[in-house]
């Protein structure tokens, strides 16, 4: 692994299941990034052209990659643990430590931070952007990522998703009327929009809810650092996320840029390695 100087430029891959993240950081100083998709090596050799910083590569792809580039391989997790730092540091935002920070990417991880930058896997779930992806896919035909945000933006999941004031419409339980009793549970509307809003909080309620339980293994406060490309243009589902983690008795905070958390960190984590 490279010791590069903190001032010298360097390139960061993360090559998820579904997006290639890519960054060139010149020092700590983002100059440019990219989102391209997965599998599109044509794509990312064009983001890659004239390009002569070194290449520290993470994620699922990034050892075929290797293969076509003098790329330095760095593990994963570690390497989400390195770029919540620096986005951390660059957004000038405090955490406690320790925290759990949240990948949400096609499928979700949840870490364990106990410093900055060193992040322990302790969790996950299958579900994440590959489940809005895929499900969506079935549930109301193909779309982009930004388009299924903008249907849920407009959708009411009123006939799709069971409440628990539906199941208790007199005050027979000590929980608000409007949590989500069963995902799904009407499934009465099919319109688009509806049930692009009623998956997202499948998606952000498990997620939330999981995370936040979770967290209660921390010191007070107990703080969830939520990061990955799903998040991007999704409000839906971020407040689906957010509401849930502090229903299980956590507060959520957003890393800015977090989509870019591993392609940062793979940078940083490599430059913070011994030879």
């Amino acid at each position: 692994m490279s010791g590069s100087s903190p001032s010298s430029a360097a390139i960061g891959l993360d090559l998820g299941a579904s997006l290639t993240k890519a960054v060139l950081l010149d020092g700590d100083a983002l100059a440019e990034d990219a989102h391209l998709p997965a599998g599109d090596s044509a794509a990312l050799e064009a983001w890659l052209a004239g390009r002569a910083e070194p290449i520290f590569a993470t994620g699922a792809g990034a050892r075929a990659l290797a293969g076509r580039h003098s790329a330095s391989l760095v593990p994963e997790f570690e390497a989400w643990g390195a770029g919540e730092a620096l986005l951390l540091a660059r957004a000038a935002l405090e955490v406690p430590f320790p925290h759990l920070l949240v990948s949400l990417g096609t499928g979700t991880s949840i870490f364990r931070v106990e410093a900055p930058g060193k992040a322990t896997r302790v969790g996950g779930t299958a579900l994440g952007g590959g489940t809005l992806a895929g499900l969506g896919g079935l549930l109301s035909g193909p779309a982009t990522h930004a388009e299924r945000a903008a249907l849920a933006a407009r959708g009411d999941r009123s006939r799709v998703d069971l409440f628990v004031r539906d199941l208790y419409p007199h005050d027979d339980l000590p929980l608000a009327k409007d949590l989500t009793a069963a995902n799904f549970g009407k499934a009465l509307s099919t319109e688009p929009a509806d049930l692009a809003l009623a998956l997202a909080h499948l998606v952000g309620e498990n997620v939330g809810l999981l995370a936040g339980s979770l967290a209660r293994d921390l010191d007070a406060p107990r703080a969830v650092v939520y990061a990955g490309s799903t998040f991007e243009g999704h409000d839906a589902l971020t407040n689906a996320v957010f509401r849930a983690t502090r229903t299980a008795g956590a507060t959520p905070l957003l890393l800015p840029l977090g989509g870019l958390t591993g392609a940062v960190g793979a940078v940083c984590y490599a430059r913070s390695s011994p030879r």
